[in-house]
């Protein structure tokens, strides 16, 4: 399960892909578990190698999270990010863009490489604080009776 918090100025996951990846980035698709109302896309930069060590690891910005905290479901893909688009080379129908022409990029989605769980901590709930204290040695007496 993936441990998540929208107050991190970064998060950092770490996932077994079903299948290796071609990209320097990957989607995560999220949905809320609860309501299934909360859904939304995030591109993660991977900074692990691939050809290297099968576990991917990746990093993206605490505030492209969703505000509200609790469990979400992440499906996670293949994800190539495109550079520029060329005039008379693409297929945007220009009703259907809602961009301007200078910020539109051709980006590729490809596979479904994994599918998690996460629980996110929002900016609706207060952060857990734990206390540690350097002396963790105790003992204590039982008394039967």
């Amino acid at each position: 399960m993936l441990q998540l918090n929208k107050s991190e100025a970064i998060n950092t996951i770490a996932f077994y892909p079903n299948e290796l990846t071609t990209g320097s980035a990957v989607l995560l698709d999220y949905t809320q578990s609860y309501s299934n109302t909360v859904t939304g896309s995030i591109e993660a930069e991977i900074i692990s190698d691939p050809q290297t060590t099968p576990w991917i690891i990746a990093q993206f910005s605490g505030s492209l999270l969703p505000s509200a905290s609790g469990q979400y479901d992440f499906k996670i893909f293949d994800y190539i990010p495109g550079g520029p688009l060329i005039w008379n080379t693409t297929f945007t129908q220009w009703q259907l863009t809602n961009t301007t022409w200078d910020s539109a990029t051709a980006s590729t989605i490809g596979d479904q490489i994994s599918a998690e769980r996460a629980f996110i901590s929002g900016s609706d709930v207060t952060p857990i604080t734990e206390y540690l204290s350097p002396n963790e040695n105790a003992r204590y007496k039982v008394y039967l009776g």
